[in-house]
């Protein structure tokens, strides 16, 4: 309980830390989540493509979209598949600011693990990596 209870302390705190990062930038975690998904995939996406992809509900995702259109971060555009639908694309102003949000997130991730000595750095990750191959084959995942 204490090893897990650390991780889930972490990842809270890491996430909120995070999240003040995206927040200076006007975004949510759920705004940056969904612009994550279009700009990996690097072609528009439908409505159900960033569902699935980010793992949030379908209502949820159409809210999002819906804030993010409305802040000039998506665009909605007919389907050319199927005229009755529509695909998402990130806009200019969202491939702008994007990168410069994942380096500050990176940044701010590197100033935590920077309070480490590198020896603790590595035995960390060979830690986790270990663990996680561990829960994965516990749930019958693979690597």
């Amino acid at each position: 309980m204490v090893i897990t209870g650390r991780i889930r302390y972490l990842a809270q705190a890491i996430q909120a830390g995070s999240d003040e990062v995206l927040a200076r930038q006007g975004l949510t975690r759920a705004d940056f989540d969904i612009l994550s998904v279009l700009v990996r995939s690097g072609r528009a996406l439908s409505p159900t493509e960033i569902t699935v992809q980010s793992l949030i509900s379908a209502p949820g995702t159409t809210k999002r979209i819906k804030k993010l259109e409305s802040d000039g971060l998506v665009n909605r555009i007919l389907n050319p598949s199927d005229k009755r639908g529509y695909l998402i694309e990130p806009t200019n102003q969202a491939l702008e600011i994007f990168q410069p949000v994942v380096e500050s997130i990176s940044d701010y991730e590197r100033t935590l693990l920077g309070k480490l000595e590198p020896r603790d750095v590595i035995q960390l990750t060979e830690s986790l990596r270990a663990f996680v191959s561990a829960v994965r084959e516990s749930k019958g995942e693979s690597d």
